[in-house]
């Protein structure tokens, strides 16, 4: 049982292209997240305003917002690789000139530009994974793709405070080094990402229905969702689940150092119990790689759950393992909500439909989780409902909102997947 279990890792770790993939995403992770601390101290020396600071993870959503839909049509019209390589490459350059560069807007103006490549790199690597893995080691492959992607994380997190520590130490504190760092990592991500064959090509066109166009034959992405109900639900459902979650991005923080009186490092140790329970979730779910849709239902279900729980039973030591299940349930819900994408929708529109759906989950995310903030900070820190403050009260109004969404909205029977022509 055992053996049949991890099958599918043993599969996937022998196909070379997948595994340069998740290499270069280490790496690429890293960088990134190396590159957004950097970014962020970089703008406090500048200007002493945690404020200013703030922003700038603020506003690293307005290419998703602006520009989500010009860069869909960039994604399915060139070579994947060659996006691939333009986008992990171009970011590597602005982080590299970054410490260069004087003034507080340039630097906005660079990093806005580096998330494009980010949103661009997210979609062309969810819409040409399928070409490296078989299809039925879809579910196991993303979930190798984003353990890597953000399980690298907090390694880019270790690199950065030793980096800092150590130019402070010798008397040259500041973000170049970091900044430099996580351009050598993004360019090694470059040219592994170069190595990956089968990654080439540009987007598969579907055979044109009789008595169709071919350009109607690719449709657009509107039509796909109205034709499929399943398709539709996913998506609602994906979209209720980013806005949900971003409450929780926003008023983490604040739920551990208001609500539980916890430090600093109590909200690190969560983070660390996230990243044990993403990873243990991608384990628990090698058995359940042909029910994705199901899986979708229960990880949203769960966020929703925990959230409540955590509302309504705020204790530190229980935050651990709400964290630890957390990590978990949002693993199976982006797993579910991607495979499903992958193998729902036609190879010629599927970087179109993921360049959508990553910029619209981050557009909803970052703008509920402000709304829920501030709704957070309306309510006040005192005694609103029972014995909850106003984090604890949005909490749990928005986990009620997920398992209704999960228990309604997703459910149903499920018809088998057909990623036909648009």
């Amino acid at each position: 049982m055992k053996a049949g279990r991890f099958q599918g890792l043993r599969t996937l770790f022998g196909r070379r292209d997948f595994a340069k993939l998740c290499i270069a995403q280490v790496f690429g992770g890293m960088g990134e997240f190396l590159a957004t601390l950097a970014l962020i101290g970089f703008v406090y020396d500048r200007t002493h305003s945690a404020f200013l600071s703030g922003v700038v993870l603020a506003s690293r959503i307005l290419p998703a917002a602006l520009i989500g839909s010009v860069l869909s049509a960039f994604v399915d019209r060139f070579d994947r690789r060659k996006v691939l390589i333009f986008c992990t490459f171009g970011r590597a350059t602005i982080y590299g000139i970054l410490p260069l560069v004087g003034g507080v807007a340039p630097v906005l103006a660079l990093a806005l530009l580096a998330e494009v490549g980010t949103l661009g790199y997210m979609a062309a690597r969810d819409a040409t994974l399928p070409r490296l893995v078989p299809e039925e080691s879809l579910p196991t492959a993303n979930a190798l793709s984003l353990i890597t992607a953000f399980g690298s994380m907090p390694l880019g997190w270790v690199a950065y405070t030793l980096l800092t520590m150590i130019t402070t130490k010798l008397g040259h504190p500041g973000q170049a080094i970091p900044f430099i760092a996580a351009a050598v990592m993004l360019y090694t991500a470059t040219f592994l990402i170069g190595k990956i064959a089968s990654a080439a090509g540009v987007a598969a066109t579907p055979e044109p229905a009789h008595g169709k166009s071919p350009r109607l034959a690719k449709g657009a992405l509107r039509a796909v969702i109205a034709a499929d109900p399943v398709l539709k639900k996913v998506v609602i459902g994906g979209a209720i689940m980013a806005c949900c979650g971003g409450s929780l991005i926003t008023l983490g923080i604040s739920y551990v150092r208001g609500t539980l009186h916890a430090s600093n490092a109590a909200y690190g140790g969560l983070m660390v119990a996230f990243c044990f329970g993403a990873v243990t979730g991608v384990i628990a779910l090698q058995r359940a790689r042909k029910h994705m849709t199901r899986v979708f239902h229960l990880g949203g279900g769960t966020m929703g759950v925990i959230l409540i729980a955590m509302a309504v039973f705020p204790s530190t030591v229980a935050a651990f393992f709400m964290a630890y299940l957390f990590g978990s349930a949002v693993v199976a819900a982006m797993l579910g909500l991607i495979t499903i994408l992958q193998e729902r929708v036609h190879d010629a529109v599927r970087g179109r439909m993921f360049t959508l759906a990553h910029s619209s989950l981050r557009v909803g995310a970052v703008a509920v989780g402000l709304l829920a903030a501030w709704g957070a900070k309306m309510l006040g820190t005192g005694h609103v409902v029972w014995t909850m403050d106003g984090t604890q009260v949005v909490f749990c109004a928005t986990g009620v909102t997920l398992f209704v969404a999960a228990a309604w909205l997703l459910g149903g029977r499920v018809r088998p997947a057909v990623a036909a022509a648009a």
